[in-house]
């Protein structure tokens, strides 16, 4: 039903909220949790935490546009921060005479609380977005909901995560915004040497899709991981363009450290390089 009401609304804005710029779970893995990044992906996870994370993300994106973020969690409770920074750019008339440059800024911050009811872990993040565009600037605000259940036998994870479900108080011009929502439905299976999942994932400006992928442990310090995303199949490119929805990188760990890179390829789009660091564990 949430679905069919958001899908009515023909004005969907906040597209900066869409874009992951963190590298651990190389893009999905809406049913993992415990490793610093629940607040951001899926807030049921923050229920079943039992440790405290810092992180750090960066994502160089299309055109040299630039994503950020921070993020702070500690057992049930956790905070995420996140950018966007489009760089320079050169401002015209009607004439297309220049007038200087201009830049769009985009900045939100999520609290996110779990708790347990009944095994099952339920989480709910409440966000701000503050957004400008030369002068104009708009502002809204939103929630997440997530849960998470563990099925011991045989081992799996299953999560449920509706994103962005929100509303612009403030227009840039006259014309207020819903945020772009994303129903997720997931699964993670975990293994000594690693992990598996897919994600089921209906998003506000494109039809249902998925992503799967996992992560292999190469030994205690290296691991390498991969992911697909079908919601990028309409990416269309000469040669390679079937590797469009691919998502390929490593990660290593010392300690309680983490640092994971990967990398997307959007051929004439550029290509996304996503870093994260986390600390904690």
């Amino acid at each position: 039903m949430l679905v069919i009401l958001f899908s009515l609304i023909s004005v969907v804005g906040f597209e900066c909220l869409s874009v992951d710029p963190v590298a651990h779970r190389a893009g999905m893995g809406y049913a993992l949790y415990d490793d610093g990044y629940d607040v951001h992906y899926n807030p049921g996870g923050l229920a079943l935490s039992d440790n405290t994370f810092y992180s750090l993300s960066y994502l160089n994106y299309f055109d040299g546009t630039q994503f950020g973020y921070l993020g702070y969690e500690r057992r049930q409770l956790g905070v995420g921060v996140r950018y966007f920074y489009s760089g320079s750019m050169k401002k015209t008339d009607s004439l297309g005479n220049e007038d200087g440059t201009f830049g769009v800024h985009h900045i939100d911050a999520s609290v996110g609380k779990g708790f347990v009811y009944r095994d099952v872990g339920i989480g709910v993040a409440v966000k701000a977005v503050y957004g400008t565009i030369d002068t104009l600037n708009t502002l809204g605000i939103g929630v997440d909901l997530g849960a998470i259940y563990n099925i011991d036998d045989p081992g799996v994870q299953v999560g449920l995560s509706v994103k962005n479900i929100g509303y612009g108080l403030k227009a840039y011009i006259d014309s207020k915004e819903m945020f772009p929502f994303e129903v997720t439905l997931s699964a993670a299976k975990l293994f000594e040497s690693g992990w598996i999942g897919v994600d089921l994932v209906k998003p506000a400006l494109s039809g249902v899709g998925a992503r799967f992928g996992g992560a292999y442990y190469v030994n205690q310090f290296l691991h390498l991981k991969a992911s697909y995303s079908t919601l990028l199949s309409a990416i269309e490119s000469e040669g390679l363009g079937f590797l469009a929805g691919v998502t390929v990188g490593m990660g290593v760990r010392k300690d309680r450290l983490n640092i994971d890179y990967t990398y997307s390829p959007y051929f004439e789009l550029g290509g996304g390089h996503r870093i994260s660091i986390s600390f904690g564990g």
